[in-house]
């Protein structure tokens, strides 16, 4: 601003000695009046225009100043802009990895769950055959102690037939007659008792031991 109102001062000087030229009249002063008003305007000119020149090269000078200062400023913003940039582009670049990271992550946990869904599936279909299998052997189970208890019933018969038959027997046979094992008892002590022997107790027994136990009934020969 300072340099634009000298530019304008100089404008103005020199249009008013041309103003001040033009309205001289050579009836009002000399030649020597003139000739001294004309150098003491053309001094003021001259030294006008000199710091005219001045203001503008100090001008120039700024603008050159400035100019340097807007190159570094725009070169240091460049250089921000590519830093911020190459920051961004690095973060982007982090990210975009993370991304496939968590997406074979995905596909992984996703086969993974296949897999134990394929799994869950063979199990729940075993244990399905497990259940029926269950299901069939517990039937089975039932049938197996309804003949087991239908069996045992057979068995009491023919137990009972047979205490029948031996007692039948023994009214019918005259060689021995039967003796039940009380405590305390021993073949020794019954063979004593009834006056045999013990090989003859064990002969007619079918026994090859001397072991009885109490309730067992012997088949004791008469002398």
């Amino acid at each position: 601003m300072k340099n634009k109102s000298k530019i304008a001062l100089a404008k103005n000087i020199c249009l008013s000695l041309a103003l001040g030229l033009a309205s001289c009249s050579p009836l009002k002063s000399s030649p020597n009046d003139e000739k001294h008003q004309l150098e003491l305007t053309l001094h003021e000119v001259q030294t006008n225009l000199d710091d005219l020149r001045h203001d503008i090269n100090c001008f120039q000078t700024e603008l050159q100043i400035l100019d340097g200062r807007i190159k570094y400023y725009e070169n240091t913003l460049s250089s921000l802009k590519q830093n911020d940039l190459e920051k961004q582009q690095s973060k982007i670049d982090h990210l975009n990895q993370m991304v496939q990271h968590l997406e074979k992550k995905w596909a992984s946990l996703e086969n993974v769950q296949e897999v134990d869904t394929k799994e869950l599936r063979t199990l729940t279909s075993h244990a399905n055959e497990t259940t029926a299998a269950l299901s069939q052997f517990k039937d089975r189970i039932g049938e197996l102690e309804q003949e087991i208890f239908s069996q045992g019933h057979k068995f009491d018969e023919l137990a009972k037939l047979k205490s029948h038959i031996e007692h039948l027997a023994k009214g019918f046979s005259s060689d021995f007659k039967i003796y039940k094992v009380k405590a305390g008892d021993s073949l020794e002590k019954i063979a004593r008792t009834h006056r045999t022997a013990v090989d003859k107790i064990k002969k007619l027994n079918d026994l090859d031991h001397d072991l009885i136990v109490v309730g067992q009934e012997l088949k004791i020969p008469n002398n």
